[in-house]
């Protein structure tokens, strides 16, 4: 799972995006995080020269770049563990996710 966060500063960048991945299931779960710098460059067109019709530049697709700027571990609190509601409308993708950010001190976008 992933969520987009405020900005923060990891050297020697800046993260915009957590990762959390589940590694034990508990009570309370464990969660494996990487805080990320995720980069979109957006897609280019290709550029033809009006004269010839010659390709000037070439068609390329969008390109999304990650790099990894600090991982760890981390566990979700007992409190949080037992608030935990089940069944599908609980969200929880979204839950988990609050969990962590919270206890890593981070506050998703």
């Amino acid at each position: 799972m992933q969520t987009s966060i405020s900005p923060v500063q990891v050297y020697p960048a800046t993260a915009n995006t957590l990762y959390i991945r589940s590694i034990t299931l508990g009570p309370p779960p464990s969660y494996y995080y990487e805080l990320q710098e995720v980069t979109v460059t957006p897609a280019i067109a290709e550029q033809v020269d009006p004269t010839d019709g010659s390709i000037i530049v070439a068609a390329q697709p969008e390109q999304t770049t990650v790099v990894v700027l600090k991982n760890g571990n981390v566990n979700m609190t007992e409190e949080q563990w037992d608030n935990w509601q089940a069944g599908p409308a609980s969200g929880d993708d979204d839950y988990q996710l609050n969990a962590i950010s919270a206890n890593l001190g981070l506050t998703r976008a």
